[in-house]
């Protein structure tokens, strides 16, 4: 299943360059050049991370920021908010934003995928760790547990399935990243 990202950038150059680095079928990209119509979509889109210019047209990435984390169901959300190069970024502005990253315009592509993925699996991830077992008490007093074969036959599938799984994404995230070496030459 691909992550769904919105992504809120005024310079369609910026646009396809991130489109390039998210490739399909890994990403599913939702691509916006303004502050309204990512409030108009954003209930509808359900994404995984949002990436948001500061300077965009009508909303800015401030109000859009400020907007997303006082909902209930968007503070969970990777929030990653991009700038450019001679823009500055005062704590004032970031004042009440609750916000991943801080990524300086022109960036690394790859990081960029990296980190969002990243961001996105620890939020995938459990709010707590499990417990500690206690190792002193056995609540089997040594009777062993024989698996049915319908259990065990269920497991070998799912480990199987998880593994062409990381080999599918692995495959097309070294394809992405051969086409993109290509390009550039």
């Amino acid at each position: 299943m691909p992550y769904k990202l919105l992504v809120a950038h005024s310079s369609p150059s910026v646009l396809k360059a991130i489109q390039l680095a998210f490739a399909e079928p890994e990403f599913e990209i939702y691509p916006f050049k303004n502050g309204v119509e990512v409030m108009q979509e954003l209930n509808q889109i359900a994404p995984d991370a949002i990436l948001i210019s500061l300077s965009l047209h009508q909303e800015n990435g401030f109000e859009i920021g400020r907007h997303l984390k006082e909902q209930e169901k968007f503070k969970q959300i990777p929030l990653i908010l991009f700038y450019g190069a001679f823009e500055t970024v005062h704590e004032e502005n970031t004042a009440g934003i609750v916000y991943d990253e801080l990524v300086q315009e022109p960036f690394d592509s790859e990081k960029l995928v990296q980190t969002t993925i990243e961001l996105i699996e620890r939020r995938r991830g459990p709010q707590t760790l499990p417990e500690e077992p206690d190792l002193d008490s056995d609540p089997l007093d040594g009777e062993r547990i024989w698996l049915d074969d319908e259990v065990k036959e269920f497991v070998r599938k799912e480990i199987y399935d998880a593994e062409r799984e990381l080999e599918k994404r692995i495959r097309v995230r070294v394809l992405a990243e051969l086409k993109n070496f290509l390009s550039k030459k």
